[in-house]
């Protein structure tokens, strides 16, 4: 029997799937014997939503369906309180910090309640509160058509879980040899509305000439509901393919730029919107294109000037490099001139390649960007109420020396607890047990010399930060991943800082010259370093606790 109490708020999300051929149903029984029914019909998943309009206890019946998730929402004080998970058979009430404390959890990093979240989207500040919209499939551990959560945070650390915000269109309820729903976008934050943009896709299973991919816009003013959804630009440039998404609008100099990932007869492109006098986007061309082979298209591109420069982001879809690394963000440095990205440097985002789809905003004076932590290997383990997908702490960038610098955003610090120990001037730390595996270490170096830091295990398994030949590189030992290295292009490697999160772990070097996100899955609650240096070079070592965002 699944009961509850609605505890002041207004109303019921309920993720429901049709549970095999027979047409399901819920009834929601309300203290003063109000009884409401929602019926599937032809829809094999939705989104229901039941009104609490009394306060008290209710009663929830169901046949013929799976539910994969609920919660209560709308209240008055929502941006603040949060939505409450409530447990899909028993109605309880679920505290966050004992549902996310698992091995395979991230204790401190962003990851949903449950289930699938990948590309981070409409990142901004409005009105007191970050806001962290997400692709989402809330019915299962693997892409299917998209939603869009939602979580606000004060800090950027601490986040609360509000309301899904978008649903697929109604036609591919009912249809499952159709993908495609609510894809990826951005926003824009105006005094009394957030603007978002994002694509709409409709197509088969296997993407081809009958995929449609759109562009509309809508707007959200509350910072909660978004409404007012039109279509905004369906027609294509010539030459482009079906890969026609993922909206990234920009104001440079008082003119309002949208860029789009996509194809150009065969050529990956970044292509560049002006925005009109009469609020139209006009295709200006493409703002850089890519003519290394084997990428498909860009995905989630971004624009945007950064310390007297600009800079464009875009992610190289199905694209595999020499050291076997898959699908890794790329970013280009350059002048914007004539409507185009004269690149003068280029690297990749992030070494480790389990960080992808980043999306950047700026809020006072700095530009922070959020990636997600992909299983672009298949190592997730597929776990009762896990989760595949997270994302990466946010990062502030920098120009410096010609290339980008990311490094944590200040906040994250605050993060930092109870020192477990210290180190300087030895050439090996023996093995430590880490109660919890939720750790932050930093390492300062003289010299150039090789080293190994022993990150984590699991069984026979490691994972390691590792100097050979002057090349630092993340090794890890797992079957799905034996083969592919994990190189950064940092010659001088003078301070290294790790986050290590459970199954995640993510590098900075030098403050960011270098960033490196990698998943390790592991069984146990317990982390471990161990390291050793060549004779001179370590001057200090410290490992300090970190704490849970969900205590």
């Amino acid at each position: 029997m699944c009961e509850f109490q609605n505890d002041q708020y207004h109303e019921i999300h309920i993720f429901a799937q049709r549970d095999g051929a027979e047409e399901g149903w819920l009834c929601l029984h309300g203290p003063e014997g109000h009884r409401q029914e929602i019926h599937m019909g032809e829809d094999l998943y939705r989104l229901l939503r039941f009104p609490l309009p009394d306060e008290g206890g209710y009663r929830l019946e169901s046949r013929g369906v799976q539910i994969q998730q609920m919660y209560l929402t709308e209240c008055e004080d929502l941006l603040e309180r949060g939505i409450q998970f409530l447990h899909p058979e028993t109605g309880q009430r679920l505290n966050l910090a004992d549902w996310y404390d698992t091995p395979w959890r991230e204790q401190y990093h962003f990851g949903p309640f449950i289930n699938w979240i990948n590309d981070p989207n409409g990142l901004c500040w409005y009105k007191g509160y970050y806001h962290l919209f997400f692709q989402a499939n809330p019915f299962g551990q693997i892409w299917n058509d998209m939603y869009w959560g939602h979580a606000v945070s004060k800090d950027l650390v601490h986040w609360t879980h509000m309301p899904y915000a978008l649903e697929p269109q109604p036609v591919l309820w009912r249809d499952p040899l159709r993908k495609g729903g609510a894809f990826s976008g951005s926003a824009v934050a105006e005094e009394d509305q957030i603007h978002l943009y994002l694509t709409r896709h409709d197509g088969p299973q296997e993407d081809c000439s009958d995929t449609l991919e759109w562009q509309t816009e809508a707007f959200c003013a509350d910072g909660i509901h978004i409404t007012n959804e039109t279509d905004l630009i369906r027609e294509k440039p010539e030459g482009a393919s079906f890969d026609f998404r993922d909206p990234k609008a920009i104001e440079v100099d008082g003119t309002w730029y949208l860029v789009l990932g996509g194809c150009l007869d065969g050529i990956p492109a970044i292509l560049l919107y002006e925005k009109q006098e009469d609020g139209s986007w006009q295709y200006q061309g493409p703002l850089l294109e890519e003519h290394h082979p084997g990428i498909r298209t860009f995905e989630c591109p971004d624009f945007f000037p950064l310390d007297g420069k600009f800079a464009a982001i875009g992610a190289w879809m199905c694209y595999r490099d020499e050291a076997s690394r898959c699908q890794m963000t790329r970013c280009y440095i350059g002048d914007f001139k004539e409507k185009k990205l004269q690149v003068s440097a280029q690297q990749w985002m992030d070494f480790g390649s389990n960080f992808y789809a980043a999306q950047t905003f700026e809020h006072q004076g700095r530009r922070i960007a959020i990636g997600w932590v992909s299983d672009q290997y298949e190592e997730h383990w597929n776990r009762k109420n896990g989760a595949n997908g997270s994302f990466a702490l946010p990062r502030e960038l920098s120009i410096q020396k010609g290339r980008l610098f990311m490094k944590p955003v200040e906040e994250c610090y605050q993060l930092l607890g109870e020192q477990i120990f210290w180190a300087e001037n030895t050439g090996k730390i023996p093995y430590t047990r880490i109660p919890g595996n939720c750790f932050y270490s930093k390492v300062l170096l003289a010299g150039d010399g090789d080293f190994r830091i022993l990150l984590a295990k699991d069984g026979e398994d490691s994972l390691s930060l590792v100097r050979r030949d002057g090349i630092t590189s993340i090794v890890s030992t797992k079957e799905e991943i034996r083969q592919v290295q994990f190189p950064s292009d940092v010659k001088a490697v003078r301070e290294i800082e790790i986050f290590m999160d459970r199954r995640m772990a993510e590098i900075f070097l030098n403050r960011g010259e270098g960033a490196g996100t990698k998943l390790f899955y592991q069984n146990g609650m317990d982390g471990c370093l161990e390291a050793e240096f060549a004779d001179g070079d370590l001057i200090e070592l410290e490992v300090r606790e970190v704490e849970s965002i969900w205590r």
